[in-house]
């Protein structure tokens, strides 16, 4: 049911989604107008250029193993999914992010 939750939490899910901009735009659909989306993920380093590299070119075979793509752009993909990001950081290199958003519900 739409503006179901206060708060939307998830935790490295974005990389193992096929469309992840449609799972966070469902979870905005369900988030309250005043509520919170939690995001713990990880994905490509925006500040180390020879990690981001390594993660490049190794993504493919790591994903046939595991089914999780490393190297995903998560900045770019919550800003496509239309969420309004109110608080951000990165650890571990940059490729760990803790993202605060809200649902755009204008």
């Amino acid at each position: 049911e739409d503006n179901s939750f206060d708060t939307v939490v998830d935790s490295f899910g974005i990389c193992s989604f096929d469309n992840p901009e449609s799972v966070l735009r469902e979870m905005s659909r369900v988030c309250k107008p005043n509520g919170k989306i939690l995001l713990l993920e990880h994905g490509r380093s925006q500040t180390f250029e020879g990690l981001t590299n390594y993660l490049d070119r190794h993504a493919e075979t790591h994903a046939k193993h595991w089914g999780c793509v490393w190297n995903k752009h998560i900045v770019q993909i919550v800003r496509e999914a239309g969420l309004i990001i109110e608080t951000f950081h990165t650890w571990h290199f940059g490729t760990t992010y803790y993202l605060i958003c809200r649902p755009n519900k204008s």
